[in-house]
Formats: C-alpha cells, sequence, structure tokens
C-alpha cells in the first residue's frame, strides 16, 4: 500500500444564494454515493489517500484547516470521492506520508473498516 498527502480537490465553496440553494435541493432528490460529504466538502483543506496494489485509491480521509478529520470513506453510507474516479496514484500530486500516519488519521475519524 502507498499513502499520499494532496491538496487537489479543496477548493470547494460554500455559496449561498437562490442558484445555491436550488442546486442543494435537486441534489437530494438525486441519491449519491457520498451523502455524509455533500455538506462538509468546502471544509477540506487537504486529503489522505491510500492506494491499493494496483494503485487505485482504497480508502480516503478529507481534513480541515487543522488536519482533523471531517470526512472518510469509505464507510456505511459513503463510498468515497476519490474511490469513485478512474485516477491511478501517478494521477495525484502531493508528498508520502506513512501508513501509521494514515492510519492515526482514520481512528479519529470514526470510521469502521468495512468488510
Amino acid at each position: 500500500m502507498h499513502y499520499l498527502r494532496t491538496t487537489l480537490a479543496t477548493d470547494w465553496s460554500r455559496e449561498v444564494g437562490w442558484k445555491s440553494l436550488l442546486e442543494q435541493f435537486l441534489l437530494k432528490l438525486v441519491p449519491e454515493a457520498n451523502p455524509g460529504y455533500r455538506e462538509k466538502m468546502h471544509l477540506v483543506r487537504s486529503w489522505y489517500v491510500e492506494f491499493d496494489e494496483d494503485d487505485n485509491p482504497w480508502r480516503e480521509i478529507g481534513l480541515d484547516q487543522n488536519d482533523v478529520p471531517v470526512i472518510a470513506g469509505p464507510s456505511e453510507s459513503d463510498y468515497g470521492f476519490w474511490l469513485d474516479t478512474n485516477m491511478k496514484r501517478n494521477d495525484f500530486e502531493g508528498e508520502a506520508i506513512s501508513s501509521d500516519e494514515f492510519d492515526s488519521k482514520w481512528h479519529k475519524s470514526g470510521v469502521r473498516v468495512l468488510e
């Protein structure tokens, strides 16, 4: 397994206005893979991503500005943002992190390992 910290996809905004409210309403009508992420994506300032032996994203943790986990997947309710892409490890920019560092944040996220 390989582990990476990246700041890709950390530019989500939390707009307020009629257009934003309409989009949020319509999104609630459509089932999605990550319902627990919707209200928290704007808080993510970096990601920890774990890659499997084929270099596919396997687990992910979205961290806020204080490096506190705000989202993580996969979980019972959320598939995962990066897991829902066709990206491989070579498509990511960032710095390598240790498995211990990843596991520490994963534990703090509260997500249990899915079987």
